[in-house]
């Protein structure tokens, strides 16, 4: 055998095994089993629940605006159990790739980046769930993983859920047509009452 063919096999079997490789990467799962983080004691016993509230909450400051006006404004202690939902994106698994002789693997990677983004959604939602509990609200706080607004529609629907809240971006209307947003998503999909809480004029202008 010519060290041509011999060549030409070798590579023929290393771009195989980087399109099987390729292949198992795109059929891993995208979702897993979401986690409870926190549920206040008795809150699914507390009498009476009449009322479902689920609040979307992330890092941005019109997340703890929406909070803040939910307690402010909205909330019922005796009878709301308030549901805290985050959902943290899924990382992207590239396949490996060949450099000359050597390929590189991203696996490590993006498994460091899933656990930095799992940490910081279940200390967020923990945070939260803390101020709820010190004015006595009935709370659960729920991490999930996946597309925020296909995961936060899903969710409000298994809660049977009377009302969600959620901070609106203040995306401009370009942005908003090319992108779209989770709270549009979000009002257009969801089988009860949403409620979007804009951002502050001062605070607008202060996060320009």
């Amino acid at each position: 055998m010519s060290t041509t063919t011999a060549q030409t096999q070798e590579t023929q079997t290393q771009e195989t095994q980087t399109q099987e490789t390729q292949t198992q990467a795109q059929e891993t799962p995208t979702t897993q089993q979401d986690t409870v983080l926190t549920t206040t004691q008795d809150a699914e016993t507390q009498s009476p629940i009449t009322r479902v509230v689920v609040i979307a909450i992330d890092q941005s400051s019109h997340s703890h605006q929406a909070f803040d006006w939910s307690v402010n404004n909205f909330l019922r202690k005796e009878s709301d159990l308030v549901v805290l939902v985050n959902v943290r994106p899924i990382p992207s698994i590239p396949g490996p790739y060949a450099i000359g002789a050597s390929y590189m693997d991203f696996s490590e990677v993006v498994t460091s980046i899933e656990e930095q983004h799992r940490i910081a959604s279940h200390s967020l939602l923990q945070d939260f769930a803390a101020k709820l509990k010190a004015q006595n609200f009935a709370c659960k706080a729920i991490a999930m993983r996946g597309d925020a607004r296909d995961e936060i529609v899903r969710k409000v629907a298994e809660l049977n859920s009377d009302a969600l809240i959620i901070g609106s971006r203040g995306l401009g209307v370009l942005k908003r047509t090319i992108l779209g947003s989770v709270s549009d998503y979000c009002s257009h999909h969801c089988h009860c009452t949403v409620i979007i809480v804009k951002e502050r004029q001062d605070e607008h202008q202060k996060n320009k």
